[in-house]
């Protein structure tokens, strides 16, 4: 998959060792948003844990089990979130899709742009048929960027995620190359 894409005022880029810092800076800003949703995120989360997520994700991407992306402002090459494709499956083509948003960035379409760029980029490099998307039914900031995509509502998987608030339902969404909406 590319390491790189740009709209507008966006850009998701493969992950470097230099991303650490800046991964960071933006969970710990982050914390309360993200951590009821994230179990990597959580309120003690050290810089060695970034070097740990930053690396993980370099890894997956060489090994091609994942494609997981700095977002970043254009202009400033500030750091934003991350936005990737996990659990790959080129025999059935497939993937997850996962995103997370800074919070000073939310509510500004960051979310909604990166996804779409990995989403399009997912389909089009590794020939994806179908990207799911799960997301806990009580992150409706989530649902609505994954609805803003054009996926669809598929059902709701009960318990499927153990969340730091305890057990999760979590609504599952699907994406097919035909329905991904470009604005």
């Amino acid at each position: 998959m590319r390491d790189e894409m740009t709209t507008g005022p966006i850009r998701v880029r493969a992950f470097r060792e230099s991303d650490a810092q800046p991964l960071h800076e933006a969970v710990s800003e982050s914390i309360a948003e993200v951590a009821p949703f994230e179990t990597w995120c959580h309120p003690d989360f050290s810089l060695d844990e970034a070097r740990e997520y930053v690396g993980w994700w370099i890894r997956a991407r060489e090994k091609r089990h994942a494609f997981y992306y700095a977002v970043e402002d254009v202009a400033a090459s500030r750091f934003l979130g991350a936005c990737g494709v996990s659990g790959y499956s080129n025999e059935h083509r497939h993937a997850m899709l996962g995103y997370w948003v800074r919070t000073s960035e939310t509510r500004k379409n960051v979310a909604t742009t990166a996804a779409r760029l990995v989403a399009e980029a997912a389909f089009a490099d590794l020939g994806l048929v179908r990207i799911s998307i799960g997301v806990p039914i009580a992150n409706s900031a989530s649902r609505r960027v994954v609805e803003k995509l054009g996926a669809v509502r598929e059902g709701v998987m009960r318990q499927e995620l153990i969340l730091p608030s305890g057990p999760s339902d979590v609504v599952l969404y699907s994406l097919l190359p035909s329905e991904l909406q470009m604005a």
